[in-house]
Protein backbone atom coordinates (compact mmCIF):
# COMPACT_ATOMS: atom_id res chain seq x y z
CA UNK A 1 0.00 0.00 0.00
CA UNK A 2 1.31 3.37 -1.19
CA UNK A 3 1.76 6.19 1.89
CA UNK A 4 -0.52 8.26 2.24
CA UNK A 5 0.14 12.14 1.91
CA UNK A 6 -0.86 14.60 3.96
CA UNK A 7 -1.38 18.31 4.16
CA UNK A 8 -1.13 21.11 6.90
CA UNK A 9 -2.86 24.53 5.55
CA UNK A 10 -2.34 27.43 7.75
CA UNK A 11 -3.54 31.40 6.57
CA UNK A 12 0.46 31.55 5.56
CA UNK A 13 1.62 28.10 4.18
CA UNK A 14 0.86 24.86 2.74
CA UNK A 15 2.75 21.89 3.20
CA UNK A 16 2.91 18.17 2.53
CA UNK A 17 4.08 15.50 4.93
CA UNK A 18 4.05 12.10 5.67
CA UNK A 19 4.14 9.48 8.81
CA UNK A 20 4.61 5.92 9.32
CA UNK A 21 5.37 4.12 12.14
CA UNK A 22 2.98 2.95 15.31
CA UNK A 23 5.25 3.38 18.25
CA UNK A 24 4.63 5.64 21.14
CA UNK A 25 7.41 7.82 20.78
CA UNK A 26 7.80 10.87 18.06
CA UNK A 27 10.37 11.21 15.41
CA UNK A 28 10.34 14.09 12.99
CA UNK A 29 12.79 13.54 10.07
CA UNK A 30 13.78 16.93 8.00
CA UNK A 31 15.04 15.55 4.63
CA UNK A 32 17.80 18.12 2.43
CA UNK A 33 17.39 19.80 -0.31
CA UNK A 34 16.48 17.88 -3.39
CA UNK A 35 14.65 18.66 -6.80
CA UNK A 36 11.88 16.61 -6.53
CA UNK A 37 9.99 16.36 -3.45
CA UNK A 38 10.69 13.86 -1.05
CA UNK A 39 7.08 13.55 -1.09
CA UNK A 40 7.78 11.51 -4.22
CA UNK A 41 10.19 8.96 -2.58
CA UNK A 42 7.94 8.36 0.48
CA UNK A 43 7.58 4.71 -0.43
CA UNK A 44 11.33 4.57 -0.24
CA UNK A 45 11.90 6.21 2.96
CA UNK A 46 9.26 4.30 4.61
CA UNK A 47 11.17 1.09 3.59
CA UNK A 48 14.76 2.89 4.60
CA UNK A 49 13.30 3.12 8.17
CA UNK A 50 11.71 -0.20 8.92
CA UNK A 51 13.65 -0.35 12.32
CA UNK A 52 12.13 2.76 13.39
CA UNK A 53 8.28 1.45 12.96
CA UNK A 54 8.05 -0.73 15.43
CA UNK A 55 8.96 2.05 18.61
CA UNK A 56 8.26 5.07 16.75
CA UNK A 57 5.68 7.19 15.01
CA UNK A 58 7.67 9.10 12.12
CA UNK A 59 6.66 12.14 10.43
CA UNK A 60 8.52 12.93 7.27
CA UNK A 61 7.85 17.20 6.16
CA UNK A 62 8.21 18.82 3.27
CA UNK A 63 9.14 22.47 2.69
CA UNK A 64 6.15 24.67 1.85
CA UNK A 65 4.06 24.08 -1.51
CA UNK A 66 4.87 27.58 -2.78
CA UNK A 67 8.37 29.25 -1.61
CA UNK A 68 8.81 32.80 -1.89
CA UNK A 69 11.31 34.75 -3.46
CA UNK A 70 13.90 35.11 -0.84
CA UNK A 71 12.83 32.34 1.36
CA UNK A 72 15.29 31.74 4.03
CA UNK A 73 16.58 28.57 6.55
CA UNK A 74 15.16 30.78 9.23
CA UNK A 75 11.65 30.47 7.60
CA UNK A 76 11.71 27.09 6.67
CA UNK A 77 12.16 26.21 10.62
CA UNK A 78 9.62 28.61 11.67
CA UNK A 79 6.99 27.14 8.95
CA UNK A 80 8.29 23.67 10.44
CA UNK A 81 7.98 24.52 13.91
CA UNK A 82 4.45 26.01 13.41
CA UNK A 83 3.36 22.44 11.31
CA UNK A 84 4.65 20.67 14.53
CA UNK A 85 2.62 22.42 17.17
CA UNK A 86 -0.60 22.39 14.64
CA UNK A 87 -0.36 18.76 15.07
CA UNK A 88 0.10 18.74 18.58
CA UNK A 89 3.84 17.12 18.08
CA UNK A 90 6.29 17.64 21.29
CA UNK A 91 9.15 15.94 23.00
CA UNK A 92 10.15 14.91 19.19
CA UNK A 93 13.38 13.01 18.20
CA UNK A 94 14.55 15.37 15.35
CA UNK A 95 16.63 14.20 12.65
CA UNK A 96 18.08 16.94 10.41
CA UNK A 97 19.78 15.80 7.16
CA UNK A 98 22.30 19.24 5.65
CA UNK A 99 19.82 21.72 4.81
CA UNK A 100 17.08 19.80 7.09
CA UNK A 101 19.60 19.49 9.90
CA UNK A 102 20.01 23.44 9.37
CA UNK A 103 16.97 24.03 9.93
CA UNK A 104 16.77 21.47 12.86
CA UNK A 105 19.61 23.09 14.64
CA UNK A 106 17.09 27.05 14.69
CA UNK A 107 14.03 24.48 15.88
CA UNK A 108 16.13 23.49 18.87
CA UNK A 109 17.53 26.77 19.45
CA UNK A 110 14.38 28.51 19.21
CA UNK A 111 11.78 26.33 20.31
CA UNK A 112 13.56 23.93 22.59
CA UNK A 113 10.21 22.86 24.08
CA UNK A 114 9.50 20.94 20.86
CA UNK A 115 13.15 19.33 21.31
CA UNK A 116 13.86 15.99 23.19
CA UNK A 117 16.91 14.54 21.57
CA UNK A 118 18.87 15.80 17.69
CA UNK A 119 20.42 13.97 15.66
CA UNK A 120 22.25 15.78 12.47
CA UNK A 121 23.68 14.16 9.49
CA UNK A 122 26.28 16.01 6.88
CA UNK A 123 24.81 19.52 7.95
CA UNK A 124 26.81 22.77 9.05
CA UNK A 125 26.24 25.50 11.68
CA UNK A 126 26.97 28.56 9.07
CA UNK A 127 27.42 29.06 5.52
CA UNK A 128 30.76 30.28 4.28
CA UNK A 129 32.44 31.58 0.84
CA UNK A 130 34.02 28.17 0.77
CA UNK A 131 31.63 25.56 1.94
CA UNK A 132 28.70 27.31 -0.26
CA UNK A 133 30.53 26.36 -3.60
CA UNK A 134 28.99 22.89 -4.70
CA UNK A 135 25.78 25.01 -3.92
CA UNK A 136 26.29 27.68 -5.96
CA UNK A 137 27.03 25.26 -8.91
CA UNK A 138 23.99 22.87 -8.65
CA UNK A 139 22.11 26.58 -8.39
CA UNK A 140 23.52 28.09 -11.62
CA UNK A 141 22.86 24.49 -13.60
CA UNK A 142 19.04 24.64 -12.27
CA UNK A 143 18.67 28.09 -13.32
CA UNK A 144 20.20 27.20 -16.67
CA UNK A 145 17.32 24.26 -16.84
CA UNK A 146 20.46 21.49 -17.08
CA UNK A 147 18.72 19.00 -16.07
CA UNK A 148 21.41 16.46 -17.33
CA UNK A 149 24.49 18.08 -15.91
CA UNK A 150 22.70 18.70 -12.60
CA UNK A 151 21.53 15.49 -11.90
CA UNK A 152 25.56 14.70 -13.14
CA UNK A 153 26.85 16.60 -10.62
CA UNK A 154 24.66 16.55 -7.91
CA UNK A 155 25.08 12.17 -7.90
CA UNK A 156 29.00 12.88 -7.94
CA UNK A 157 28.81 15.32 -5.05
CA UNK A 158 26.23 13.55 -3.04
CA UNK A 159 27.78 9.55 -3.52
CA UNK A 160 30.81 8.18 -2.96
CA UNK A 161 32.45 6.77 -6.53
CA UNK A 162 32.08 3.09 -5.21
CA UNK A 163 27.95 3.90 -4.58
CA UNK A 164 27.27 5.82 -7.58
CA UNK A 165 29.06 2.62 -10.23
CA UNK A 166 26.71 0.35 -8.37
CA UNK A 167 23.25 2.53 -8.31
CA UNK A 168 24.12 5.28 -10.66
CA UNK A 169 21.34 4.72 -13.03
CA UNK A 170 18.80 3.77 -10.32
CA UNK A 171 19.43 7.65 -8.91
CA UNK A 172 19.26 9.27 -12.24
CA UNK A 173 15.75 7.41 -12.82
CA UNK A 174 14.38 9.43 -9.40
CA UNK A 175 16.03 12.59 -9.87
CA UNK A 176 14.37 12.36 -13.06
CA UNK A 177 11.21 14.06 -14.31
CA UNK A 178 11.62 17.05 -12.40
CA UNK A 179 9.59 20.36 -14.44
CA UNK A 180 10.36 23.85 -14.47
CA UNK A 181 8.14 24.28 -11.37
CA UNK A 182 10.19 21.96 -9.46
CA UNK A 183 13.67 23.65 -10.58
CA UNK A 184 12.43 26.99 -9.91
CA UNK A 185 11.74 26.09 -6.50
CA UNK A 186 14.79 24.13 -6.19
CA UNK A 187 16.83 27.51 -6.92
CA UNK A 188 14.61 29.06 -4.24
CA UNK A 189 15.55 26.69 -1.76
CA UNK A 190 19.36 26.21 -2.38
CA UNK A 191 19.34 30.11 -2.53
CA UNK A 192 17.57 29.77 1.21
CA UNK A 193 21.08 28.67 2.37
CA UNK A 194 23.29 32.32 1.61
CA UNK A 195 23.53 33.12 4.84
CA UNK A 196 22.77 30.92 7.30
CA UNK A 197 24.72 31.01 10.45
CA UNK A 198 23.68 29.80 13.73
CA UNK A 199 27.25 29.25 14.56
CA UNK A 200 27.03 31.77 17.64
CA UNK A 201 23.90 30.17 19.49
CA UNK A 202 25.11 26.81 19.44
CA UNK A 203 25.63 26.60 22.47
CA UNK A 204 22.31 27.58 23.56
CA UNK A 205 20.91 24.23 22.51
CA UNK A 206 20.78 22.22 25.69
CA UNK A 207 18.67 18.74 24.48
CA UNK A 208 21.20 15.59 24.01
CA UNK A 209 22.62 15.89 20.53
CA UNK A 210 24.11 13.44 17.68
CA UNK A 211 26.72 14.71 14.88
CA UNK A 212 27.22 12.41 12.23
CA UNK A 213 29.21 12.96 9.23
CA UNK A 214 31.83 11.79 6.87
CA UNK A 215 35.37 12.56 6.32
CA UNK A 216 34.89 12.57 2.63
CA UNK A 217 31.85 14.75 2.55
CA UNK A 218 32.07 16.40 -1.16
CA UNK A 219 29.54 19.25 -0.61
CA UNK A 220 30.27 20.37 3.26
CA UNK A 221 34.20 20.47 4.03
CA UNK A 222 34.23 18.11 7.23
CA UNK A 223 35.74 20.41 9.40
CA UNK A 224 32.57 22.38 9.34
CA UNK A 225 30.70 19.45 10.28
CA UNK A 226 33.01 18.53 13.09
CA UNK A 227 32.66 22.21 14.40
CA UNK A 228 28.80 21.59 14.73
CA UNK A 229 29.37 18.96 17.02
CA UNK A 230 32.23 21.01 19.26
CA UNK A 231 29.71 23.92 19.60
CA UNK A 232 26.91 21.66 20.66
CA UNK A 233 28.99 19.63 22.70
CA UNK A 234 27.66 16.55 21.02
CA UNK A 235 28.67 13.34 20.53
CA UNK A 236 30.01 12.72 17.17
CA UNK A 237 30.01 9.51 14.87
CA UNK A 238 32.80 10.13 11.74
CA UNK A 239 32.38 8.00 8.67
CA UNK A 240 34.87 7.51 6.20
CA UNK A 241 34.34 6.27 2.55
CA UNK A 242 31.06 7.62 2.07
CA UNK A 243 29.80 10.42 0.54
CA UNK A 244 27.57 13.50 1.66
CA UNK A 245 24.45 11.42 1.57
CA UNK A 246 25.99 8.33 3.51
CA UNK A 247 22.68 7.78 5.54
CA UNK A 248 21.73 6.42 2.46
CA UNK A 249 24.59 4.86 1.59
CA UNK A 250 24.71 3.10 4.86
CA UNK A 251 21.96 1.57 7.05
CA UNK A 252 24.99 2.11 10.02
CA UNK A 253 23.58 5.62 9.72
CA UNK A 254 20.15 5.17 11.18
CA UNK A 255 21.82 2.40 13.42
CA UNK A 256 23.58 4.82 15.28
CA UNK A 257 20.94 7.50 15.45
CA UNK A 258 18.73 4.80 16.93
CA UNK A 259 21.75 3.69 19.38
CA UNK A 260 21.82 7.77 20.10
CA UNK A 261 17.77 7.74 20.62
CA UNK A 262 17.11 4.76 23.07
CA UNK A 263 19.86 5.40 25.45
Amino acid sequence: MSVVIERIVTEKFEMKYFKFGSGNRTAVILPGLSVKSVMDSADSVVSAYKPMHKDYTVFVFDRRSVCPENYTISDMAEDTAEALMLLGLNNIYLFGVSQGGMMAQLIALNHSELVYKLALCSTVARITEDNSVILREWTALAEQKDEEVLYKRMIESLFSAEFVDKFGKYIVQLMSGAGDEDLERFVILAKACDGFDVYSGEGKIKCPALVIGSKADAVFEFKYIAEVAEKLGARMKVYDGYGHALYDETPECLNEILKFYNE
